[in-house]
């Protein structure tokens, strides 16, 4: 699903949750909806929301509040005051400012602004919403009821002097989705974010494991190597019977871990006495040969 797609779904949900409310909250839903002047009310939203728009207005205005219609676009009586919703909301947020509950008016307002200026991306692409808020007074609001909610917003000024609200963390966006009652979408990233989390420990595990077996195949291929050339040396008197031992299981064995090759002894030798044996093999090497390891160079 595409980024517009997936906004669109979840303002169709939103729309959904709307029809439920309470007559308070259906005017403050309007107030974050309406756009234009006092005298020129307006609705905007896609084409694809249209019909959810229309049955919205169709349960929650009188018959002839709505007097025109265009593609995206829906015009309403000029008797109709946003002010009045604006001012109501305002009364709202005053009296509720210091309660612990009685939020609802500030949601249903935040539902109405981001179905007219919000938009979220498809979180298969990344974590983002945002809304471009014009003017002086729907910031104002904005920021009044996400300080009333405890929600934190980050804020920037776009090019064309719009005030821009947006979030980037999964979890404030989860947290966001419930205060717009959109519970199943919230609990659908949720999961996304456990199963992007589990994949992204595996992941880690899975290098960390590769990388270590590469180191280890690195170090048995680099032993290898030098006990073939101690092997060809002239003079086989450099052996300890202890050393030789130990590099003629290495050849024989040649994928064994270090505490495997230990086992293979009788009585075992543990990984600490393995690796030291091999350390001394790798000092004979360059006393005879002066040839410095790589990552010493």
């Amino acid at each position: 699903m595409s980024g517009a797609d997936y906004n669109t779904e979840l303002k169709r949900e939103i729309f959904s949750v709307a029809r439920q409310q309470l007559p308070c909250c259906v005017q403050s839903f309007l107030a974050g909806l309406l756009r234009g002047s006092a005298r020129q009310p307006q609705i905007k939203v896609r084409r694809a929301l249209h019909r959810q728009l229309q049955t919205f207005l169709g349960q929650v205005l009188p018959p002839d509040a709505a007097i025109g219609s265009g593609g995206t676009e829906v015009m309403l009586d000029t008797n109709f005051d946003q002010l009045v919703l604006r001012q109501k909301l305002v009364e709202r947020i005053k009296r509720t400012e210091d309660a612990v509950s009685g939020k609802h008016c500030q949601k249903a307002f935040l539902q109405g602004l981001f179905i007219s200026r919000g938009y979220i991306q498809n979180p298969g692409q990344g974590y983002h919403l945002e809304f471009r808020l014009p003017g002086r007074w729907l910031p104002a609001a904005f920021k009044t009821v996400c300080r009333q909610l405890r929600t934190r917003f980050g804020e920037y000024k776009t090019d064309s002097g719009e005030n821009c609200f947006y979030l980037k963390s999964i979890r404030r966006i989860i947290k966001f989705l419930n205060l717009l009652g959109l519970f199943e979408i919230s609990l659908e990233l949720s999961d996304l974010k456990a199963t992007r989390g589990l994949l992204s420990m595996v992941n880690r595990q899975v290098n960390f494991e590769t990388a270590n077996i590469n180191r280890l195949i690195g170090a048995a291929e680099e032993s290898i190597s030098q006990i073939e050339e101690l092997l060809a040396y002239d003079d086989q008197e450099i052996w300890t019977e202890s050393l030789r031992q130990l590099a003629m299981v290495r050849l024989k064995y040649p994928h064994d871990s270090l505490e495997a090759l230990g086992q293979r002894f009788e009585p075992a030798l543990s990984k600490s006495a393995v690796n030291h044996r091999l350390r001394r093999i790798k000092s004979l090497h360059i006393r005879l040969f002066g040839k410095i390891p790589e990552e010493n160079a």
